[in-house]
C-alpha cells in the first residue's frame, strides 16, 4: 500500500449463520495497516479477558445506610399528629401515593419531600385559622417511616440471593441490572463493568443520601471459539482454551490452500462496541521473521484471502462470498463496506 496508515470507515452487522436480519444493528469497524517495517510489531492484538454473550457475572451489592442528611417524608410514611389542645384531631395519617396527607378541616397537604420539621410547620400554618396558637399546639412525628434507603435496599434485594445477583450477558451483548436497566457489556472487562456499575449506583444512591458499593465477579464463561475462513483446508469455528496465534489458528484449520495470500490475512477483533480488522503478514511469522505474533481471542475471526487486498471493497466481497458459499455459521458475521478507494 502506498499510504503508510489507512483507516477505512466500515460497518459490522450482527448475523446468525449466513442469513441476515434487516433490523440488526450495525457497528463501526476500522481496517488498519501499519507502516512498512513496523507491521509485525504494531499488528499484535493485545490479550485481554472481555465479556461475551452467555457469560455469567456475580454482582454483590453493599449498601451503606448511614444517613448524612435529615429524613424526608415520602409516600407510605405513617405520620403521628398530636394536637395538645384539640385531642379529637390527633391520630395517625398515611402519606398517600401522590405525596399528600388528609387532615380534618383543611385541604390535603403536600408533604412528600419535606423534613418532619418542615411538614409540622405547614400543618400548623394551615390550622392557624382553626386553632389558637397552632404553632405550639401541633406536634408531628413519623411512627413507621418507609425510609428511602429501605426502598433502595428493596430494589436491590433478591428474594433468594439477597443483595447479590447472578447476571447473564444476553445474546445481544447486554444485561439488565436493578435500578439501572439494560447496559451493554460485550467487549468490556470485569473491571470496566465494575467501574460502570459503581458510577451508576453512586448516582442513584446519592439521591437518597446513601452509598452503594458493587463487587463484580466472573462466575462462568461461554464456550471459547475462534473462526477461520477463506483459503484454508477446513474453514469453520474452533474451540480454544487460551488466546492462539495466527499460525496456531491456521493449524486448527488444517493449513492454508495453495495460492492463499498469507501476507494479507485479516484478524477481525471486537473492542467494546467497535470491531477492528487488522491486516497481518503471517508469511513472516511462518518464516520466523516476525518481531511479534498476532493472537486471536475468543470470537475473533481470521480470514485468509485468495488475492491481494487493495481496498475495503475487495475484503467485503471476498468474506461475503466465503460465508455464502461455505455456509459457515458462527456467533456474529462481518459486513465491510468500502468508504474510500485507497490503493
Amino acid at each position: 500500500m502506498r499510504n503508510p496508515s489507512i483507516v477505512l470507515a466500515c460497518l459490522v452487522l450482527a448475523l446468525s449463520g449466513c442469513g441476515s436480519n434487516p433490523h440488526d444493528k450495525t457497528t463501526p469497524v476500522s481496517i488498519l495497516s501499519a507502516e512498512q517495517g513496523k507491521a509485525p510489531l504494531s499488528e499484535v492484538v493485545p490479550v485481554k479477558q472481555v465479556l461475551r454473550p452467555q457469560d455469567v457475572l456475580d454482582v454483590i451489592f453493599r449498601l451503606d445506610t448511614t444517613r448524612q442528611q435529615a429524613y424526608t417524608l415520602q409516600p407510605g410514611d405513617q405520620l403521628e399528629l398530636t394536637f395538645y389542645n384539640a385531642t379529637q384531631l390527633s391520630g395517625s395519617r398515611l402519606v398517600m401515593p401522590d405525596g399528600t396527607v388528609d387532615l380534618p378541616y383543611v385541604p390535603p397537604l403536600k408533604v412528600a419531600g419535606m423534613t418532619v420539621a418542615q411538614a409540622q410547620q405547614v400543618v400548623a400554618r394551615h390550622y392557624a385559622k382553626v386553632l389558637k396558637d397552632s404553632e405550639k399546639d401541633v406536634f408531628l412525628s413519623v411512627s413507621k417511616p418507609l425510609a428511602q434507603t429501605d426502598n433502595l435496599r428493596n430494589t436491590l434485594l433478591h428474594p433468594v440471593t439477597g443483595l447479590s445477583r447472578e447476571i447473564t450477558v444476553n445474546s445481544d451483548g447486554r444485561a439488565s441490572f436493578p435500578l439501572l436497566g439494560t447496559l451493554p457489556l460485550q467487549g468490556m472487562s470485569v473491571d470496566e463493568v465494575q467501574k460502570t456499575l459503581e458510577d451508576g449506583y453512586a448516582r442513584e444512591a446519592s439521591k437518597v443520601g446513601a452509598v452503594v458499593h458493587v463487587d463484580v465477579l466472573l462466575k462462568s464463561t461461554a464456550a471459547n471459539e475462534v473462526y477461520v475462513l477463506g483459503e484454508v483446508a477446513q474453514p469453520g469455528a474452533y474451540p480454544i482454551r487460551r488466546p492462539v496465534s495466527v499460525l496456531e489458528a491456521l493449524a486448527l484449520a488444517r493449513g492454508s490452500n495453495v495460492g492463499a495470500r498469507l501476507d494479507q490475512v485479516v484478524v477481525m477483533h471486537r473492542r467494546g462496541s467497535n470491531v477492528e480488522a487488522r491486516v497481518y503478514d503471517a508469511s513472516k511469522a511462518a518464516d520466523g521473521d516476525a518481531m511479534q505474533f498476532a493472537y486471536l481471542q475468543p470470537d475473533d475471526l481470521l480470514y485468509v484471502p485468495k488475492s491481494r487486498l487493495v481496498e475495503a471493497g475487495q475484503l467485503s466481497k471476498q468474506i461475503a462470498d466465503v460465508i455464502l458459499f461455505q455456509g459457515i455459521s458462527f456467533g456474529f458475521n462481518y459486513r465491510v463496506d468500502n468508504k474510500n478507494n485507497n490503493n
